[in-house]
């Protein structure tokens, strides 16, 4: 294009002020990339420049990766969202006018914005391009036109750019020379960096939101009869994991409960846990027995794509009969916490863990007296790197016979005090048959 400036540095009009490296301490990194931007920013336009703005390719906030380096890239035009702007002149006010954060900008393939991103260096420039000032609106080019240098650098990680540091002075600072590209360029770096790490957490947190399944709410699904509650938690450290549980209505006043424990952590482990309990559900609402559904289910994770170890438990409530029918599949056992503060663990037929091989799984059916809290758990409950689960085991008993009188209460209760830390991931889901029509729902 014709009317594309050198890249040169303009040299300062006036007299020329002193600019120093600014102090740049990013926070923690949160999935929240515009915040790390406007602390990136603010530090910038305190002396160093005299505006600053940070840019991310726009495929990244859709969930892609930093593009590589292609050939003929350097005609390519370049998508960018805007995170963050800030003029030390005309203040974050002024700023957000001109230069709203958010917009979406396509910088021309001969634009130094795009040759930054396309030659993976730093590029200084007397003016923006002739393409860009037409593309802006009028409150920008106005702004833009204070400024007598620009500096822009492209902010790599791990040998790829994920967008641009940009950078102004006006005519009272010395234009940019080849010191302040060292400078940018390593401010770019630092904020790169944080950005691609919160844009990765931003990915993590919202592909584990749509893997793990919805909790169903208690007070929809529950028949009359029954008090249910739940935790299901991640380990620490981890947005998503392997375990679930599901409270399932079914014909005749009963309710299903399924906890589930599929080996590992994180996404990966979250993708087969949502396809089994999806799985388990469908199998559940065919009104199949336990055993038959463990059975099924199991056929389910040896046609997964990928290896898949998990335990399962699956009960069937009827609280017109007060009884329980039972089936495990390389699970822990249920505990049973009685009324009088008694607690016993349930002995039931043995069954190997889902995607072993094939198999046949037992059930057994269990009175369920009026009080009497019915626990089901994953590993994560009880077993620790110090604590083996049978010890956990006994700790469980122990923290049910102080049972409260909601079941969230006492479920919060097996949390803190057995599973604090969280190691692995935990799962505790409690239930029981009210004594007397004025209980209360937990």
């Amino acid at each position: 294009m014709s009317d594309d400036p050198q890249v040169t540095a303009a040299p300062g009009e006036g007299a020329p002020r002193s600019v120093l490296p600014p102090r740049l301490t990013l926070p923690e990194v949160t999935p929240d990339p515009a915040r790390l931007a406007w602390q990136v920013v603010h530090a910038i336009a305190s002396g160093f420049a005299d505006a600053a703005g940070v840019f991310v390719l726009e495929e990244l906030l859709g969930g892609g990766h930093p593009p590589g380096r292609a050939a003929g890239a350097d005609l390519a035009r370049v998508v960018v969202r805007r995170l963050a702007a800030e003029s030390a002149a005309g203040g974050q006010l002024a700023s957000r006018t001109a230069f709203p954060p958010g917009e979406v900008i396509a910088f021309a393939g001969r634009s130094p914005y795009a040759r930054c991103l396309h030659d993976r260096t730093p590029v200084i420039f007397a003016r923006p391009d002739g393409a860009t000032l037409r593309h802006v609106t009028p409150a920008a080019r106005t702004a833009l036109g204070r400024y007598t240098s620009f500096l822009a650098a492209p902010m790599m990680t791990r040998g790829s750019a994920i967008g641009l540091l940009v950078l102004a002075r006006g005519p009272g600072a010395p234009g940019f020379g080849g010191p302040d590209t060292h400078t940018a360029a390593d401010l770019a770096a630092r904020a790169g960096a944080a950005i691609a790490g919160s844009l990765a957490l931003m990915r993590h947190q919202s592909v584990a939101e749509a893997l793990q399944p919805p909790r169903p709410a208690v007070s929809r699904v529950v028949p009359h009869g029954l008090e249910i509650a739940g935790r299901c938690l991640p380990a620490a450290g981890y947005d998503a994991g392997g375990d679930w549980y599901d409270i399932m209505p079914l014909p005749g006043e009963r309710t299903g409960l399924i906890v589930g424990d599929v080996m590992g952590h994180g996404p990966q482990a979250a993708t087969v846990m949502s396809r089994l309990s999806a799985a388990a559900y469908a199998l559940a609402d065919l009104g199949l027995q336990p055993a038959e559904v463990l059975q099924q289910l199991n056929r389910t994770a040896l046609a997964l794509p990928q290896a898949t170890l998990a335990t399962c438990a699956y009960a069937v409530i009827d609280p017109g009969r007060q009884s329980c029918v039972i089936a495990t599949a390389g699970h822990l056992p249920p505990v049973l916490a009685m009324p009088d503060g008694t607690t016993r663990v349930l002995s039931l037929p043995g069954g190997q863990s889902l995607g072993v091989g094939l198999a046949s799984y037992g059930q057994a059916g269990v009175k369920l007296v009026p009080g009497t809290i019915l626990a089901l758990y994953t590993d994560g409950l009880v077993e620790t790197r110090v604590r083996p689960f049978d010890q956990g085991i006994r700790a469980l008993r122990s923290a049910l016979t102080r049972q409260h009188r909601h079941l969230d209460a006492t479920c919060e209760h097996l949390i803190t005090s057995l599973a604090e830390h969280r190691e692995d991931d935990v799962t505790v889901v409690l239930a029981r048959i009210p004594r007397g029509p004025a209980a209360a729902s937990a």
